[in-house]
């Protein structure tokens, strides 16, 4: 099973509720983690999971529309050791993907975590100064795969190849997240993120 990483963006509102009904974590991580899912799936696995899907959507009809999330599917780990130097939650500044407000169910890897809006704000100013050259030139192949970061490239191939992987993705990945991070801090709202 992989460790994958998905970011949302919540209203102040909707962190509000959040915080009242921890539970709520949860049914916003599950409907928007399933959403995607629930459209490759076979017509007779997607109806096993359609009624728990409608309670979730009962369940968060009150706090209103939710925003698209962000996969950064198995790069959270990478970007947050390029980020910060570190392979654990650390008090390194951009360690946003690993550190927050645990709240609600574990999901897989533990709860989710909530960012408020001042944190998310933070970060998207930490992210606003990097650019993807950056990233890549931090890029240390046997570095990482020594300290363990998650995902790293095996089989056949060399390290330099798998740097240029590693660099490959820090180009795919990045900017996503730069510009989902610094678009949501625009608009004053705090992140959820978990690993599923």
């Amino acid at each position: 099973m992989s460790m994958i990483c998905s970011v949302l963006g919540l209203s102040p509102s909707q962190i509000k509720a959040v915080r009242a009904t921890p539970s709520l974590a949860s049914d916003v991580a599950m409907v928007a983690v399933l959403d995607e899912m629930m459209k490759t799936m076979p017509p007779e696995k997607r109806q096993a999971f359609q009624q728990r899907m409608s309670e979730a959507r009962a369940r968060l009809e009150p706090i209103g529309p939710l925003e698209q999330a962000l996969s950064i599917e198995k790069s959270w780990h990478m970007l947050h050791y390029l980020f910060t130097g570190h392979v654990d939650a650390s008090d390194a500044p951009g360690n946003a993907l690993l550190t927050g407000q645990a709240i609600g169910e574990n999901l897989g890897y533990g709860p989710a975590r909530l960012q408020d809006e001042s944190k998310t704000r933070e970060f998207g100013q930490f992210l606003a100064k990097l650019d993807v050259a950056l990233l890549q030139a931090r890029v240390n192949f046997q570095e990482m795969t020594r300290l363990k970061v998650y995902s790293m490239p095996g089989g056949p191939g060399s390290p330099a190849q798998h740097e240029s992987e590693l660099r490959a993705e820090v180009a795919q990945y990045f900017p996503l997240l730069q510009e989902y991070v610094g678009r949501m801090a625009a608009k004053k709202y705090g992140l959820l993120i978990w690993l599923v």
